[in-house]
């Protein structure tokens, strides 16, 4: 068989099978980081009421709020946290653009508006 005994071919075939499985064989999966849950419609909702409410003018508010929103919630029982955009009408009836940053910690709902 070529000039090799059967000594060699049977230490070449396992030989083989090793490479073949090490080079092949799926090593330790990396933990992959969980997604962060969102926080719940109803705190979205909060959120959209306590905008309208600390606005000067709550007519004008306009709230974009399929494509400015964005929540997430730190643990089971963590902080929700719900960034959302919005315009508004200053009293000169400019329009400005603003984001909105409602914290949900234990239940106490506090806001926080900047300039976008």
């Amino acid at each position: 068989m070529l000039g090799y005994s059967k000594a060699e071919w049977i230490f070449a075939g396992i030989l083989g099978v090793v490479l073949f499985s090490w080079i092949l064989w799926p090593g330790e999966k990396k933990p992959t980081e969980p997604k962060p849950e969102r926080a719940s419609s109803a705190e979205i909702m909060k959120c959209a009421e306590l905008i309208k409410t600390s606005a000067n003018n709550p007519s004008t508010v306009v709230l974009h709020e399929l494509v400015g929103t964005a929540s997430d919630r730190k643990g089971p029982e963590g902080t929700s946290r719900v960034k959302m955009d919005f315009e508004a009408k200053n009293a000169f009836g400019l329009e400005l653009k603003f984001q909105a940053l409602c914290l949900f910690a234990k239940g106490v709902p506090s806001i926080q508006i900047s300039n976008r």
